[in-house]
């Protein structure tokens, strides 16, 4: 039988450099890169994630990816699990505004995304890669058992972002976030510090097979205030102030709204990304083809790394091209408003008037009053200034 996860909670200031229970060491060994026999290299299965403290949740990922970035640094390119650590002294990198521009050139070796996406809705194909067909075991980091079904956390080769890492489906399914994937994320970033994004096919995601990005970090958009945005599909949802483009923020207890809200958008062929924080989902629609100016301000397709406020090249020329005016302007064409029929109301529903994102800009407020801005704070995932029940079933209280 393998061994369970039961962590015991640490106390005191959270470090990086807290002791892992015995079971979990016994993890890191299973995982480590340099192991020649990969005959045994299942790690336990992880039953109970949210019972366990934030803390050490945090600690067990945080030395699972340390110790796999320190020991690929001794193997030779080929062999490594994870080529390199993002935030070190080989990375260039300043803040424009809300967003973040890097130069980190080392991300110019991953394979290139394929060209062929036209349908949000491809089915899975399993002739092609998929991450059961991971060559080295030693990439699962662990298993776990969450409220949609079986994951493994997997290394990710090329990351972008502090402790960056993959939450992947055990089963093989393609990349179409469902609500049990919403519900699977929402109760695995509720345990930690950490985010998740997703990239929707078409939408800058090149596996097709369910997985999102954990990062340790919050990104810069979760640094934004909110403020009151429109009704969607009857709930009131928030936006980042400042933001140029069109996001859709709600509390996790709101969950159920977003998962409708992809139903649509996935009906709709409208590619999509998402960025989950401990308490908020953050819900990015695409434009149905992605416009040519684009590439003309910036290499890279925008995906979920850039609306979340990171933008990544690989030379000086491009890094200084960058400005925070062209980020603007790539956050704002590379998003759209969502299905227009989740934003009609019930006067415009027998109309058929339907009133956009901009348009609903500080109406469709409960009792008519405005809501007042929350300011973002690292701790409760974009809130400060408001305070919020964090849990399962949370309430926002506006004060």
């Amino acid at each position: 039988m393998l061994p369970s996860y039961t962590p015991q909670d640490t106390e005191g200031t959270l470090s990086r450099a807290n002791t892992l229970p015995e079971e979990l060491n016994t993890l890191h060994q299973q995982a480590s890169p340099t192991k020649t026999d990969t005959s045994n290299t299942t790690p336990p299965v992880i039953h109970n994630w949210t019972a366990n403290s934030v803390q050490s949740n945090n600690a067990f990922l945080r030395q699972a990816y340390q110790h796999l970035v320190k020991e690929s640094k001794l193997l030779p390119d080929e062999s490594r699990l994870v080529m390199y650590e993002a935030c070190d002294d080989h990375e260039i990198v300043s803040y424009l505004g809300s967003f973040r521009r890097r130069i980190d050139a080392r991300r110019n070796t991953k394979p290139k995304k394929p060209d062929s996406q036209n349908i949000v809705c491809t089915p899975f194909d399993p002739s092609t890669f998929n991450f059961t067909k991971i060559k080295n075991p030693a990439e699962c980091i662990a298993k776990l058992m969450l409220i949609g079904g079986p994951y493994s956390i997997l290394s990710n080769k090329f990351p972008l972002f502090p402790g960056h890492m993959l939450l992947v489906s055990d089963r093989l399914v393609p990349q179409q976030m469902t609500a049990n994937h919403l519900a699977s994320l929402a109760e695995f970033v509720s345990a930690t510090s950490f985010c998740a994004y997703f990239n929707s096919w078409c939408a800058s995601a090149s596996v097709n097979h369910f997985h999102a990005h954990l990062i340790d970090e919050f990104p810069p958009v979760t640094s934004l205030p909110l403020e009151a945005g429109p009704l969607v599909g009857g709930k009131q949802s928030l936006r980042p102030v400042g933001f140029t483009g069109f996001c859709y923020v709600f509390p996790r207890s709101d969950i159920a709204t977003v998962a409708d809200a992809v139903d649509a958008m996935k009906a709709d062929n409208q590619p999509h990304n998402l960025l989950l924080t401990p308490s908020l989902v953050y819900l990015f629609p695409k434009p149905h083809s992605r416009p040519t100016r684009s590439f003309n301000l910036y290499p890279e397709t925008v995906g979920g790394p850039e609306l979340i406020g990171s933008f990544t090249v690989y030379n000086d020329q491009d890094y200084h091209a960058l400005s925070s005016a062209s980020m603007d302007e790539l956050v704002k064409m590379n998003t759209a408003p969502c299905p227009t029929r989740l934003l009609i109301g019930t006067s415009e529903a027998t109309s058929g008037k339907a009133r956009d994102d901009l348009e609903l800009r500080g109406t469709n407020l409960p009792n008519g009053k405005p809501l007042p801005l929350i300011r973002s704070s690292r701790s409760m995932g974009g809130i400060k200034g408001a305070r919020m029940l964090v849990s399962h079933n949370m309430v926002p209280t506006f004060c």
